[in-house]
């Protein structure tokens, strides 16, 4: 029932009457990883389907609007179009470069990259994505870790999967103080585990260059900061903030030859910054900076907390959201006088 009334509503939202009752929403789409083989970093998107996304997009004739515009749009008041849509991928991964950019590319539509500037430096890779790799090769089945708060931690691969182990290790730490999070990764998870610590980056894991961050640049996609290393901002003193902020920019602004002035928040919760985060963007000049909210951007909204959703496997999911259908059901779940028979089954 529930699929019949989704296909029904995608129907009905290709007709652009969803767009015409929620105007002046943008659904901004974030990814991660894509691939075109079959043995692809786990969880990452198939370029096939984003290829037929975007070929969705074209024979529907949406604009995909580059960052550029979105300033235009928010900060000098210009209208968000109704068939709009707007994508981002983040860390910098030597796959956004090969694979993501050039499906973008046949299409001739923009994608901006949100890059880990520590990363494209080749200093480090990203914790969460080192949580991964150290419990995939991990040759205990058992451990007790001392978290970097101090708390015990128990992994137990007989009770849980990997997939559990590793999505609960890594909610857990991001509650944690992460001042010190890459030592601890070398002092205490990789011993613990028995396994070795790279001396290189991983394939799996292998970055853009700057090279081709520029070659980006000049193929029209935009280019912007995701902090140094990618560590939680709102578990960091406020001088370690200020540096992964200022540092990101002027890694960027180095490389890259000119001041950015958009920003993604690393993980992305309305937990992971706040106030004095975004203070510190301000008066390094940034202007518009991205967290992981699943929503609309919506003019005459704080620039500073502008929402994304990740890019769904489902084309029916990414048919909600790109017709507006996720918005009107929204709007209607606001309406206290409306009976629940009538509103949309999520």
């Amino acid at each position: 029932m529930k699929t019949a009334i989704i296909k029904l509503a995608n129907l009905v939202g290709e007709t652009g009457l969803f767009q015409f009752l929620t105007p002046g929403r943008l659904p901004v789409f974030m990814l991660h990883r894509v691939t075109d083989t079959d043995e692809g970093v786990a969880g990452a998107m198939s370029a096939d389907t984003l290829r037929r996304y975007l070929a969705y997009l074209a024979r529907r004739r949406y604009q995909v609007i580059s960052m550029d515009q979105l300033q235009r749009m928010l900060c000098d008041g210009n209208s968000i179009p109704l068939r709009s849509v707007m994508f981002t991928i983040d860390d910098g991964f030597r796959d956004h470069f090969d694979v993501a950019a050039r499906v973008f590319d046949e299409f001739g539509y923009p994608l901006n990259f949100f890059v880990i500037t520590g990363l494209l430096d080749r200093r480090l890779w990203p914790w969460d994505d080192q949580i991964s790799y150290a419990l995939t090769e991990a040759r205990q089945q058992q451990s007790e870790i001392l978290l970097p708060g101090g708390e015990r931690y128990r992994l137990d691969f007989s009770v849980q999967s990997l997939r559990e182990i590793t999505r609960d290790l890594r909610n857990t730490l991001k509650r944690q103080n992460q001042g010190h999070i890459y030592d601890w990764l070398r002092n205490e998870l990789y011993p613990k585990l028995a396994v070795s610590y790279p001396g290189e980056i991983p394939e799996d894991y292998r970055p853009m260059t700057w090279d081709d961050a520029r070659d980006l640049r000049a193929r029209g996609h935009g280019v912007y900061p995701h902090t140094y290393s990618h560590r939680i901002l709102s578990t960091l003193s406020p001088v370690e903030k200020e540096a992964e902020i200022r540092q990101s920019l002027e890694r960027v602004t180095t490389e890259l030859d000119y001041h950015p002035e958009v920003f993604a928040y690393p993980t992305g919760r309305r937990i992971d910054y706040d106030k004095t985060d975004i203070e510190i963007l301000k008066s390094a000049g940034i202007r518009l900076a991205f967290n992981t909210v699943p929503d609309y951007v919506r003019a005459g909204q704080t620039p500073f907390e502008l929402a994304r959703f990740s890019l769904p496997d489902s084309m029916a999911d990414f048919l909600q959201i790109v017709n507006r259908f996720e918005a009107l059901k929204e709007k209607l779940h606001r309406q206290p006088e409306l009976p629940v028979s009538l509103l949309p089954t999520r």
